[in-house]
């Protein structure tokens, strides 16, 4: 977890595709742009081998197409998923997810706080992650 010292600056959000983990969680952002073909890979690829909790983040409007959505149901496995969206792209990719029979859950971000009991995760974890990713 980020220690109180750290300072959290919005203004080095950056597009794309990025990522913390924890030992009990990972947390995903993408974030303007869709990652490039290698940059989505790496992360399947970084999925795949675990099963802990995944929180992905959908920053703004990012519409995933079936074949990344198929890719991404396939490295989540059983892992649960917390979604965090805010529109009904983030929701729909939801929905999809689901029909491909993951445990994934919708949030907005001002529910961190379900999102931790959803997964688990320490108080504040998740909020923790998302500054590392921002």
């Amino acid at each position: 977890m980020l220690s109180p010292a750290m300072s959290f600056d919005a203004t080095l959000d950056r597009d794309g595709l990025t990522w913390a983990q924890a030992p009990e969680a990972t947390l995903a952002r993408i974030s303007g742009t869709l990652p490039t073909p290698y940059e989505w890979r790496r992360f399947l690829d970084h999925l795949r081998p675990s099963s802990r909790p995944l929180v992905l983040w959908l920053r703004g409007r990012v519409w995933l197409g079936s074949a990344a959505r198929t890719e991404l149901a396939h490295a989540i496995g059983s892992s649960t998923v917390a979604l965090l969206v805010s529109d009904d792209i983030g929701r729909g990719l939801a929905t999809a997810l689901r029909w491909m029979k993951t445990d994934v859950h919708a949030f907005d971000l001002a529910q961190l706080d379900d999102v931790d009991a959803l997964l688990q995760l320490p108080s504040g974890l998740s909020l923790d992650l998302l500054q590392r990713v921002t």
